[in-house]
């Protein structure tokens, strides 16, 4: 419980010193849009850092080095927990673009941050607005930003890998890049498993190899998300069982 009420205090403090912060972001995002990536990418790991270390996750990082360099990507993951997004978003190479539920840009302070991380948000339950995100995402990426996005589409509350959504795959079919999954496992007994409570639970994040849309044939490109669930869940699967059972 203790855990929990210093990472709300942390929050919440978050909240309010960020917002002089987010005016710099809003200027240099007037002047130099690479110079406002670089202060974003910057200014989030400062605050998401503290709340990192306060609920204790021991995580460790595997396959780094097996990001493509000097190339966009799309990052795929399994969705189980919050702290997903923390230990995972910015601690990747390069400038990225996030994908999030639109329910996110209702929140004040926290939604002009997102903008300025170059957050694109999504409907869930509107499908012509879903492929305009998705044409969005995929401009984006010919321009040289990766993209991240959750293709189960919302958390898994059952601790399955629920099915990924073939038409976030369309973001790498259509830009021509290398999709990268990420296997993120035992983030749920961070907090959710056990609400209000935190534990310092071991976490893997699991980089696997990159998967080339190109290399399939056209129907084969429409079963990329099954192909990404189906590793992923498998590397979750065993790194549950080596390094959080």
């Amino acid at each position: 419980m203790l855990r929990f009420i210093l990472c709300l205090i942390l929050v919440v403090m978050d909240f309010i010193l960020i917002i002089p912060f987010e005016i710099i972001g809003f200027i240099l995002y007037l002047i130099s849009p690479r110079a406002k990536n670089a202060y974003m990418k910057a200014l989030m790991k400062i605050v998401i850092t503290p709340i990192r270390f306060c609920a204790g996750a021991k995580v460790r990082y595997i396959g780094l080095d097996k990001i493509p360099e000097n190339t966009p990507v799309l990052y795929v993951a399994n969705h189980e927990s919050f702290f997903d997004v923390i230990l995972t978003l910015v601690y990747l190479p390069g400038d990225i673009c996030f994908i999030a539920k639109k329910e996110f840009s209702k929140i004040p302070i926290f939604s002009q941050a997102l903008f300025l991380y170059n957050t694109i948000f999504i409907d869930r339950n509107d499908i012509k607005q879903g492929l305009k995100t998705i044409l969005t995402a995929i401009d984006k990426v010919k321009t040289g930003m990766s993209a991240f996005i959750f293709p189960e589409g919302t958390r898994s509350r059952d601790g399955k890998v629920n099915d990924f959504k073939e038409g976030s795959m369309k973001i790498a079919v259509k830009s021509g890049c290398p999709i990268v999954p990420i296997a993120i496992s035992n983030t749920a007994n961070v907090f959710e498993n056990h609400f209000p409570k935190l534990e310092a639970v071991p976490v893997v994040v699991e980089i696997l190899d990159p998967i080339i849309p190109g290399d399939f044939d056209r129907d084969g490109q429409k079963h990329l998300g099954k192909l990404c669930r189906d590793r992923i869940e498998e590397a979750r699967d065993r790194n549950v069982k080596d390094y959080c059972a």
